[in-house]
């Protein structure tokens, strides 16, 4: 797929801002809360569009797509199986490196079964801390004990890349078990008897269970950057990145109405069931022709995945290591390091503001944050994707970061004791409801960036650990956050913010010294894409 022209760049970016701004308007005349309280523009319009009725729909079909796909799939694997001319015959075989579509579809999938159990932990099980008296140093911990695994996943990079079932694929029996890792450890925490009595137990729990949800990333990631054509990295990586906030979208705001109705017990029931459905997708299908679907059945080793194997643990870390000594490669680094540490911090201690201070109930809050958010957050991952090809990674992560510093700089201006009044305010349920959105729409943008980024950045000879660790550092940024977010809260939320929106700006200055070709250039690699 040929790369956008300058001109319909112009009318994605124009139409990307636009569903921005529309969905922040939409979102706050629709909110929950217009029947209760203000929201935009302040004078209890009654909402637009019953949300709980929207949400559960949305679910529904959903569900419905994903199990609806992996019937397809499975139709699909029986016809062309019944059609090949011999057993060992690769004709026909359902596999992702001939088929780009089926290939898309099943990474964009794979990457919204990571975003449930994100959505759970980050969204409803705060929430319903929050509504059970947490503190906000108890919320930061559990965060961070589901962050900190994806801090260390650089670990399965090397790993996934000499150790596997080559006859079964390079990546694929990584992806299986990890995926089967994420149902099983789910399932157990179902029979926690009490979650805000057993939180060191429950914070294990999701610890273990993000050690599988990370080598899945890392498995899914490394599957990517061994398929995917270089023309076609940018959308697709915003595609994958669009597709965890779906599952976002179901762990946090479709789970905060499940817990509502079923209590903790449906909502694993509920991610046990749709992560193993997903589940059966790679389970099907097959990396490239020729190899083994399941180990006792047909297929052997293609000679394109065993010379892809690195020969030992050691060359690997040395091709990696030369790749890092590039100065490019140590500042793409850095500014991932602090890329997300004010997000991280400001996720708990906006919730215990937003439910405590303001007023909010828990439904109110995840409806906005893990409903409406997410399609934003998947408007700017999606849009972000095809706009870094067109005009260039680090343009769109400088405007995605900058803007985020203008946003925290204009929370804090809302106080009431500094300029807030009518609209602009922390009394407005619409302005609240819009920084919520605003948020998580310029976190994806500059999030997808900083992918598109990374994928050049990374040298083709290690790129899929390369990649790996970087992705490790961004999760570090957050879980750093996460950590230092109950120590923080005692500065107060204006000069908290304040903070964070000038280290936000300052961050920006590191982009204009980092050359995303040098290393491809001094170290070999394929064709330059735009900077």
């Amino acid at each position: 797929m040929p790369l956008p022209d300058r001109p319909i760049a112009r009318v994605l970016l124009i139409g990307t801002i636009a569903v921005f701004v529309a969905g922040i308007l939409a979102s706050c005349i629709s909110s929950p809360r217009t029947s209760t309280g203000q929201s935009l523009p302040d004078a209890g319009l009654e909402a637009l569009t019953n949300f709980t009725d929207t949400l559960n729909l949305l679910s529904w079909i959903l569900i419905l797509a994903i199990v609806g796909g992996v019937i397809v799939l499975l139709v699909r694997l029986r016809s062309s199986t019944s059609h090949r001319s011999s057993p060992a015959s690769p004709r026909g075989q359902l596999n992702l490196s001939d088929r780009p579509l089926l290939r898309l579809l099943t990474l964009c999938i794979l990457y919204v079964a990571q975003g449930i159990p994100y959505g759970f932990v980050t969204v409803t099980l705060a929430a319903y801390l929050v509504e059970s008296n947490a503190t906000t140093a108890q919320i930061g911990g559990l965060l961070a004990m589901g962050t900190l695994p994806w801090t260390f996943k650089w670990v399965w990079g090397p790993m996934i890349d000499r150790y596997g079932i080559p006859a079964m694929g390079r990546r694929r029996p990584w992806i299986l078990l990890a995926q089967a890792g994420m149902i099983v450890t789910i399932s157990i925490m179902a029979f926690v008897p009490s979650i805000t009595e057993s939180l060191v137990l429950i914070g294990w729990m999701v610890f273990t269970h993000n050690i599988f949800n990370s080598l899945q990333d890392v498995s899914v990631d490394a599957l990517a950057v061994d398929l995917l054509r270089e023309e076609e990295r940018g959308r697709v990586s915003g595609l994958m990145y669009g597709s965890k906030f779906i599952g976002t979208f179901i762990g946090g705001a479709v789970l905060s109405r499940v817990l509502t109705s079923s209590g903790l017990d449906g909502v694993f029931a509920y991610q046990a069931l749709i992560l193993a459905a997903i589940l059966c997708i790679p389970l099907f299908l097959r990396e490239r022709a020729g190899e083994k679907l399941l180990p006792w059945t047909r297929g052997e080793v293609q000679s394109e995945t065993a010379a892809a194997v690195s020969r030992s643990i050691k060359v690997l870390f040395q091709r990696l290591g030369k790749a890092f000594s590039l100065r490019s490669s140590l500042l793409a680094g850095s500014i991932g390091l602090g890329m997300f540490i004010a997000n991280g911090a400001l996720g708990p201690i906006l919730q215990v503001f937003y439910q405590q201070d303001l007023g909010w109930s828990r439904t109110d809050y995840t409806d906005i944050s893990g409903g409406y958010g997410v399609f934003l957050g998947l408007a700017g991952a999606m849009g972000g994707g095809f706009l870094a090809d067109a005009f260039g990674a680090k343009r769109i992560i400088a405007f995605g970061t900058i803007c985020l510093g203008l946003t925290y700089l204009a929370f804090a201006a809302m106080d009431p004791d500094l300029l807030g009044s009518g609209w602009f305010s922390w009394t407005s349920d619409g302005a609240m409801t819009a920084f919520i959105l605003a948020e998580g729409f310029l976190v994806s943008l500059a999030s997808v960036g900083l992918f598109s980024m990374y994928m050049t950045v990374s040298w083709p000879l290690v790129a899929g650990t390369q990649f790996t660790a970087y992705m490790a550092i961004l999760n570090l940024s957050t879980t750093t956050g996460q950590w230092i977010s109950g120590p923080v809260e005692e500065y107060g939320i204006v000069n908290i913010m304040i903070v964070f929106g000038l280290f936000q700006l300052a961050i920006v200055a590191i982009l204009p010294f980092i050359d995303i070709h040098q290393t491809r250039r001094i170290l070999g690699g394929a064709r330059q894409a735009p900077a």
